[in-house]
């Protein structure tokens, strides 16, 4: 079920197009990374999603239904950069105060419930205030989910934290994997693959791409083959056994042989043809290789080459 839906949306400011004819969609219980380098338009695109602003053209639906700044969605719970509390509150009190403006029920059980969810049992009584950025981070968390949502949105969520900090909300995340939508935004290509079922990537306010995670590296499959072998030895002894073939030049790139460390990286057009004659070679001459890898480019490379296009 797609539970978020944009279909040819843009945003201007005056003169300045933020948002340009953005479409994507979003399955229902997965967690989408929305990535783009700062001022790509990730925040106003969940200012848009959150009713907050309208755009100037194109639909945005939540849950099938229609939503703008006048009729926006219920079923969306929303957590700025740099969360803003009453300091004075321990967390108990805070929590409790986002369950009365709610109307929620049950209101004890909510709050132990979701503490024990984001790691925060143990400071109930602690105030807010003295929290870390790490701890405030969590508790706002814990303030958008406490009344079970159906679509929870994270505005660059670890962006201010240290590696533990960040370590804390990318298994938070995985504890709700499945149990609402999430998209967080991010501009740090590392923290899409630690939870992500999918990614966008908007540069400019255009999308760029989307899909899984291995959707958009198979995008970009270079046919780069690496061969990593036991020894510098035999990594010296298969290369002369290959210049020596009589394989066609067309088949690998005349400056492809790349030596790194114990490891050669072939760039091949004929990838069947050429994993022939490479195990042809190593069994001719006896050589065992630690690995033999078929080499996906990394995220960074590929984010790196869409911004900088």
């Amino acid at each position: 079920m797609i539970v978020i839906k944009l279909t040819n949306v843009t945003k201007k400011y005056d003169n300045k197009t933020v948002i340009d004819d953005l479409s994507f969609e979003i399955e229902e219980n997965s967690i989408c990374g929305f990535l783009g380098p700062n001022g790509a338009g990730k925040t106003t695109t969940f200012k848009l999603l959150n009713g907050l602003i309208n755009s100037n053209s194109g639909t945005i639906e939540i849950l099938g239904k229609f939503i703008n700044s006048k009729n926006p969605s219920r079923d969306i719970k929303f957590l700025q950069d740099v969360p803003e509390f009453y300091n004075y509150m321990t967390s108990y009190e805070y929590l409790k105060f986002i369950c009365q403006l709610n109307n929620l029920d049950n209101i004890d059980n909510r709050i132990k419930e979701t503490l024990e969810l984001v790691g925060l049992q143990s400071v109930t009584k602690k105030r807010v205030g003295k929290f870390s950025r790490g701890m405030k981070q969590r508790i706002g968390i814990a303030s958008n989910i406490i009344s079970n949502p159906k679509i929870l949105l994270l505005d660059e969520p670890v962006s201010a934290l240290d590696p533990i900090g960040r370590k804390e909300i990318f298994d938070l995340l995985s504890k709700l994997k499945g149990k609402m939508t999430i998209l967080f935004s991010t501009h740090i290509i590392d923290d899409i693959e630690r939870v992500s079922d999918k990614i966008i990537i908007i540069n400019n306010g255009k999308k760029l791409m989307d899909g899984t995670i291995s959707e958009v590296k198979n995008k970009f499959l270079t046919n780069m083959i690496e061969l990593e072998f036991m020894n510098e030895k035999d990594m010296k002894k298969f290369s002369d056994a290959f210049n020596a073939t009589d394989i066609e030049i067309n088949s690998v790139e005349a400056d492809s042989i790349r030596p790194q460390k114990n490891s050669l990286k072939f760039k091949v057009d004929n990838m069947p043809e050429f994993q022939n004659n490479i195990f042809k070679i190593l069994t001719k001459e006896k050589i065992n290789i630690n690995k033999f890898n078929v080499v996906t480019p990394t995220l960074e490379e590929i984010f790196m080459k869409e911004v900088a296009e």
